[in-house]
C-alpha cells in the first residue's frame, strides 16, 4: 500500500470486551471468527480496506481504511460480524476510529504503522470510558462543531449497537452492505428466513435510527475531508 503524504486515512483500533473471561470454546471460536472477519472485510469493502486487518495480543485488532468516510460503516460491520458469529457468548468489541495522516506502514504490517491517525486511535482506545464501546476523533479538527456533532451521534449509535442480539447483528451485516431485506433473508442465514423476519430483526435492532446516524456521519465527514 502506497501512503500518500498529506492524505487522511482512518485507523480503527479495537479489542474484544471481556474476552479473558470467555470459556475455552468461546476463546477458540474468537480467533477463528476474527480471522474470518478480517478476510470478509477485504472482500466486502474492496479498496476501502487496502490491507487485511491485523489481530494481536489474542483479542486486539487494527485496520486502516483508505476512505475515512466509510470507516464507521466498516467498523460497525466488523462489530456486527463478531456478535453474529461468536455464538457461545454475547461478544462485543470496542472501536476507536481516528482520522488523520499516516507516516508509514512497514512491510504492509498494519499494527506496525505510525502517524497521527495511529497515535490518535491508540490513545482514544486507552482513554475510552468503561461504559463506551465506540469513539471517534478527527486530527486537527477537534474545535469544529461538526466534529463535535459526529461524536455525539456516534455515542447514540453505540447504545443501539451494544444491545444487538445475534440475529439482529446478522441482519445488520447485510443492511450495512446495502442489501434488500429479501437478499438478507436468503443470504445471511444457512437456511433462508422470511423477509418479514428480517424486518423484525432490523426494527428491534434500531436499524432505521442507526442508518440515519451512519449516513449523517458519511456525509459530514466527506464534507470535512473535501475542505
Amino acid at each position: 500500500m502506497e501512503i500518500m503524504a498529506g492524505k487522511r486515512y482512518a485507523v480503527i483500533t479495537g479489542d474484544i470486551v471481556g474476552s479473558r473471561k470467555f470459556p475455552e470454546k468461546a476463546r477458540r471460536d474468537l480467533h477463528a471468527v476474527m480471522t474470518a472477519g478480517a478476510e470478509t472485510l477485504c472482500t466486502v469493502f474492496g479498496d476501502a480496506v487496502p490491507l487485511e486487518m491485523e489481530t494481536f495480543r489474542g483479542d486486539a485488532w487494527q485496520m486502516v481504511v483508505a476512505d475515512p468516510a466509510r470507516a464507521l460503516r466498516i467498523g460497525s460491520f466488523y462489530r456486527a460480524f463478531l456478535r453474529a458469529e461468536i455464538r457461545a457468548v454475547k461478544a462485543d468489541s470496542r472501536l476507536a476510529i481516528a482520522v488523520g495522516t499516516i507516516d508509514f506502514i512497514p512491510a504492509a504490517k498494519v499494527s506496525s504503522g505510525d502517524g497521527e491517525a495511529y497515535r490518535l486511535s491508540g490513545s482514544l482506545l486507552e482513554r475510552m470510558p468503561r461504559q463506551q464501546r465506540l469513539s471517534f476523533a478527527f486530527a486537527a479538527k477537534e474545535a469544529d462543531d461538526r466534529v463535535a456533532a459526529l461524536k455525539t451521534v456516534i455515542q447514540l449509535m453505540d447504545v443501539l449497537a451494544a444491545n444487538w442480539s445475534e440475529k439482529q447483528a446478522q441482519a445488520i451485516t447485510g443492511a450495512l452492505q446495502g442489501w434488500t431485506q429479501e437478499k438478507i433473508a436468503t443470504t445471511c442465514w444457512p437456511q433462508p428466513i422470511t423477509q418479514q423476519a428480517v424486518a423484525q430483526h432490523l426494527d428491534r435492532a434500531g436499524w432505521h435510527a442507526f442508518e440515519s446516524g451512519l449516513l449523517f456521519f458519511e456525509e459530514t465527514l466527506s464534507n470535512l475531508l473535501a475542505q
